[in-house]
């Protein structure tokens, strides 16, 4: 695919905020909505809430609320989305849009571009390490009503896919061909799966700034790929903006499973507002900035002055 280029004019940012109720908000999350918000905030533009929970094997309510809850204890505003857990469950819920996600998945099949694939992933795994599909369906031709099957899209060999990344200022290649080969569009259960979901909801609700951590980088290149094959044209103009990751004593991105890192412990051990502020401030270099609070957050904030890397490590 041909590099994307940069707007040569900006129109005014829509972005959203797009946890998943899948378990307690780590540091790492809170990195995220504080940069989306002051990216959008320091350019008057749109922040909509967008809670991902397609996944319902990891959904909890705890979790759930702890979004709402986590964004009220930092200060972070939003012009659009659900108000609280119940507002969310009964308006907002992606489950409400199943037919939305299930329109793109009709695109993909009419062009003869999925496939059906029963493979478990200890199965994917005892062949390939690393977990990467090995393409061993591709020429099975098992029907797509196949029950207990997952669909996924044929990516073609050696292809490439490029976008401009605001952080990097640069266009950013990714070979989806040897990082997500084959990518799952449809679970097993039948639900479609993140790409997609994520891809529709952009696109949907107008969104033209995408803010996520360096980790996702081979999923922009999925979902940039997912749209160019059923012609939505509108998101190869998004901006993406893919923030340095924080890491734990080990060397290793932060996980909602390593709970004594999650805000909700910390809170309870005594982290104040202006304490998470601070840390936040002092991860991304910005030492001795006044920083106490969202307001001062975004006083201090230029978007030239975030770090490809966070040097620091969380203990």
């Amino acid at each position: 695919m041909e590099p994307q280029k940069p707007p040569l004019a900006k129109a005014r940012i829509r972005t959203r905020i797009a946890p998943t109720p899948s378990g307690y908000l780590h540091l790492g999350n809170v990195l995220s909505f504080a940069l989306t918000w002051a990216l959008a905030r320091s350019q008057n533009g749109t922040i909509a809430l967008r809670i991902d929970d397609l996944d319902n094997t990891r959904f909890r309510p705890e979790y759930l609320h702890n979004i709402f809850e986590t964004l009220q204890f930092m200060g972070i505003d939003y012009d659009e989305g659900p108000a609280s857990p119940d507002d969310f469950l009964k308006n907002y819920s992606q489950h409400q849009r199943l037919p939305l996600y299930r329109q793109l998945l009709d695109q993909l099949q009419a062009k003869n571009l999925l496939y059906a694939c029963p493979c478990s992933r200890s199965q994917i795994a005892a062949v390939s390490p690393q977990g990467l599909y090995p393409l061993t369906c591709r020429s099975r031709q098992v029907p797509l009503s196949e029950p207990g099957t997952a669909w996924r899209i044929r990516v073609p060999e050696h292809e490439k896919v490029c976008f401009y990344d605001q952080l990097l200022q640069q266009n950013y290649e990714v070979p989806l061909w040897q990082q997500m080969p084959d990518f799952v569009v449809r679970r097993k259960d039948g639900i479609p799966a993140y790409q997609v979901a994520s891809v529709c909801d952009d696109l949907q609700m107008g969104i033209n700034l995408v803010v996520r951590g360096q980790d996702l980088l081979t999923s922009t290149a999925a979902q940039v790929y997912l749209a160019a094959c059923t012609g939505n044209t509108a998101f190869a103009n998004m901006q993406f903006f893919h923030h340095p990751l924080l890491l734990n004593a080990a060397g290793d991105k932060l996980s909602k499973s390593d709970g004594a890192l999650s805000v909700h412990h910390m809170r309870q051990q005594g982290l104040s507002k202006t304490e998470l502020w601070q840390l936040l401030a002092q991860l991304l270099g910005w030492q001795g900035s006044p920083v106490t609070d969202a307001h001062t957050f975004l006083e201090r904030f230029k978007q030239e002055e975030v770090p490809v890397v966070v040097e620091q490590r969380i203990a």
